[in-house]
């Protein structure tokens, strides 16, 4: 079908009317996601300038309304939240204790807009905290009757990498609706029966078999236009039999341990638990907050630290991602989105490190 792009915006209306959208926004000079109060909250007509390390945003007048790539955030935000509070109470002066009421059942998210490699990082989440019998209820409460409504990748960006990971351009499961801009509208496809509902309130048409043409086309052109590929064959096996490599020993003199990687990745899920506990000892909460693998605490045992070196935090988290990962999930933790290059103050690109691995492994 397709779908106007002057009536997008009834598209944005028919999901808030279900549900709680999460939608790309323009904030402090970045494509930010977020809970949106209206169809106009969602950022159109910008264009972005990304490569190791930087990141700009400009306003465009090419009548592209989703001419930019991916911000710092990702669905992960919303369903694996940052803070998360498990539960509060209270203390009495004769020793008991009440718990807080729980808060209701959240309202069900939309996620409308983002790419196809985030809607695959949804998936790999699913893996993490919906796998029986370890299944995360704060997460499946939040997961739980969302839908995914997708933007195919026709402009990618210099940091992405996709098509090499097997997560885009193209969205090809886990999706409700899946849309391709182009030159005369959005091509919407309905992936499940709530995306077909949805898709049946709008003012679509057919597509034409040009505007099926022409969205192929964009797809196809897109991949060569990726400004990074990563070499993925028997890479988990190289991976795991290089943990001597000198190269670690480099990187120890680059990266800086900031963890910017793992916190604008969409599918690191490492967490801790915090207790926080009023001055008069009375309130006390505990929560849940994002953690990483390159904070030295976070492997700090009694007895000492499995991984006391940043050499050995760095080798953990791209062994993790693409290769241990694997044999947990049976799909790789990363998605090409390029994020972790972009936003790496010192610009380290992991494709770069797999490749010079790769490079004297083979």
């Amino acid at each position: 079908m397709l779908l106007a792009k002057g009536d997008l915006s009834r598209l944005v209306a028919a999901l808030q009317a279900d549900y709680d959208v999460v939608a790309p926004m323009y904030e402090d000079e970045a494509i930010v996601l977020g809970k949106i109060a209206s169809p106009g909250d969602v950022a159109v007509g910008y264009r972005d300038h990304q490569r190791p390390g930087h990141y700009r945003l400009e306003k465009a007048d090419d009548g592209r309304y989703f001419g930019y790539n991916n911000g710092p955030d990702s669905p992960k935000k919303l369903l694996h939240p940052a803070r998360l509070e498990l539960f509060s109470g209270e203390l009495h002066s004769d020793g008991g204790f009440t718990l807080a009421e729980e808060p209701g059942p959240p309202r069900k998210l939309a996620f409308f807009g983002i790419r196809p490699c985030d809607a695959f990082a949804v998936l790999v989440l699913d893996k993490t905290f919906l796998q029986n019998p370890n299944v995360d209820q704060p997460y499946r409460r939040r997961r739980e009757g969302s839908f995914l409504a997708v933007l195919n990748c026709t402009t990618p960006g210099d940091t992405c990498f996709c098509a090499s990971m097997g997560t885009g351009p193209r969205v090809e499961t886990g999706y409700d609706l899946r849309l391709t801009e182009l030159s005369g509208g959005f091509l919407i496809e309905a992936g499940t029966p709530e995306g077909a509902a949805i898709l049946g309130r709008l003012p679509a048409r057919p597509a034409s078999g040009a505007e099926i043409t022409e969205a192929d086309w964009l797809l196809a052109e897109a991949i060569p236009r990726m400004g990074r590929t990563l070499n993925t064959h028997n890479l988990p096996g190289i991976l795991r039999g290089a943990l001597e490599h000198p190269h670690w020993d480099f990187m120890k003199t680059w990266c800086i341990g900031c963890t910017n990687c793992t916190i604008v990745c969409p599918t690191c899920f490492c967490n801790d638990t915090h207790d926080r506990i009023d001055l008069n000892l009375r309130q006390v909460a505990r929560e849940r907050v994002w953690d990483s693998c390159f904070s030295w605490q976070f492997a700090e045992v009694h007895g000492g630290n499995a991984r006391s070196e940043l050499k050995y935090r760095y080798r953990h988290w791209v062994t993790h991602k693409l290769s241990y990962w694997v044999e947990q999930y049976g799909v790789s933790g990363c998605v090409g989105c390029g994020r972790c290059v972009t936003w790496c103050p010192v610009g380290i690109d992991i494709t770069e490190v797999a490749t010079i691995i790769r490079g004297d492994q083979t």
